[in-house]
């Protein structure tokens, strides 16, 4: 029995297009084994199709869709949450049908637990020992970027987080190229340092270093508070380190867990850094890292290695029958009419 089964029953915009029905041959039978773990199926996840208020799932331009999948992959997401991976986009394409409608159709590759791997099984420690760092410098060009899809999270509330931010404030828009309001989920990407600010740092590369840091943290507790206006939010933390986004996911509207969690944060940093400087030693590159926020501890719930496959050793999937149809994919927009928000702090 084959272990990458393949989806026969193809979207009617694909089956009545040629060329697209063509590409997804040519293109299922191109994806890598290593990445395709589980079972591949095929999908139309954008058209032209319009909304109520004028505007395509995903914005008129499929695009950025198309670029980002190709380059990277998408996850594809249980209800917004980023904390519950279904699987990954791994490649796309777009298409007009012979009756005029475009569409972007796309390979996808659903989990499955069986594929999992652990980290007790690739020997390393979620753990790890790691030391509070007591040098820490402002990287060039620090900033901080926003991102939320505008159907879920208001450009206002945006821009009203966005205010007496210690540094320059990118706002992005993101999409999860899904009609129905789930999660209210939003990105705050920070520099690394950012994270790893504590009481033990001594020493900043600049001294402007010091107040930055400072009020960063008394941004975020701003953030916290903020959160409570939300009906069910998820604040995706993220900061960037060898080339892995690493992800602390701030669940609801408890603030004072936030608080907790906030205060956890450099020691949680600190190990995640270590974390994925010990899969590197073992030739094996972590591209995203996820932490909840469990039991007054940050605990890594799972890591997506370069090739696809998932370690971790909790049950953060489930069996393919039971995945819902409506899933959500996390793509940010960076379109040009983007820098018209961005403000400097």
């Amino acid at each position: 029995m084959e272990r990458y089964s393949r989806e026969t029953n193809m979207p009617l915009l694909i089956d009545e297009t040629p060329d697209a029905a063509a590409w997804v041959e040519r293109t299922l039978g191109a994806v890598p084994k290593a990445e395709g773990l589980g079972r591949l199926a095929t999908a139309v996840i954008w058209t032209d199709s319009y909304l109520q208020d004028g505007e395509p799932i995903g914005g008129n331009d499929p695009s950025p869709i198309v670029d980002e999948i190709n380059e990277q992959g998408l996850p594809l997401l249980h209800g917004h949450d980023p904390g519950r991976p279904a699987g990954r986009i791994v490649a796309a394409h777009a298409f007009t049908s012979p009756n005029g409608t475009r569409f972007v159709a796309a390979i996808l590759t659903y989990y499955e637990p069986e594929s999992l791997l652990s980290f007790a099984s690739l020997g390393i420690d979620p753990f790890p020992v790691a030391k509070l760092p007591t040098i820490l410098g402002l990287p060039a060009g620090a900033r901080i970027e926003l991102a939320a899809d505008p159907r879920d999270v208001p450009d206002q509330w945006l821009d009203e987080v966005s205010e007496d931010a210690p540094l320059f404030v990118k706002q992005v828009r993101s999409s999860h190229n899904d009609a129905e309001l789930l999660k209210e989920l939003v990105h705050v990407a920070l520099p690394y340092a950012a994270l790893l600010w504590n009481p033990l740092v001594k020493s900043f590369g600049e001294q402007a270093g010091k107040d930055i840091y400072a009020a960063v943290h008394q941004w975020l507790q701003k953030l916290w508070k903020k959160s409570k206006e939300r009906r069910d939010p998820i604040l995706d933390i993220q900061a960037h380190h060898n080339g892995c986004t690493v992800s602390f996911l701030f669940r609801g509207r408890d603030v004072e867990q936030h608080y907790a969690g906030h205060t956890a944060l450099p020691t949680a940093a600190a190990q995640a850094a270590k974390l994925i400087d010990t899969f590197a030693q073992f030739n094996l590159k972590l591209i995203t890292l996820f932490y909840e926020f469990e039991q007054s501890r940050w605990t890594p719930s799972y890591g997506v290695l370069a090739d696809g496959r998932i370690v971790t050793d909790r049950s953060v999937l489930i069996a393919y029958e039971q995945v819902p149809k409506s899933l959500s994919m996390g793509l940010l927009l960076r379109a040009e009419d983007d820098e018209k928000r961005e403000s400097g702090r």
